[in-house]
């Protein structure tokens, strides 16, 4: 299947390139690069989870009858 890239992904990728590029640079320069990539992995899944957990908390506050 062919996919083509629509604005909106084009966008959020170039924009995602932006931050990835100078993290990279940050990551290779360390003296342990690999240890620093494992906490710039653990530093995102932690946000990823956070993100989730309160987009799970907002659902449940609105099934239950209300946003807070």
């Amino acid at each position: 299947m062919n996919r083509f890239a629509t604005k909106s992904e084009s966008k959020g990728l170039n924009e995602l390139e932006r931050v990835i590029e100078p993290l990279a640079s940050y990551i290779c320069a360390t003296e342990r690069p690999g240890a620093a990539l494992r906490s710039v992995v653990s530093a995102l899944l932690r946000s990823v989870e956070e993100t989730n957990l309160a987009a799970k908390s907002h659902f449940r506050a609105v099934v239950n009858g209300g946003a807070s």
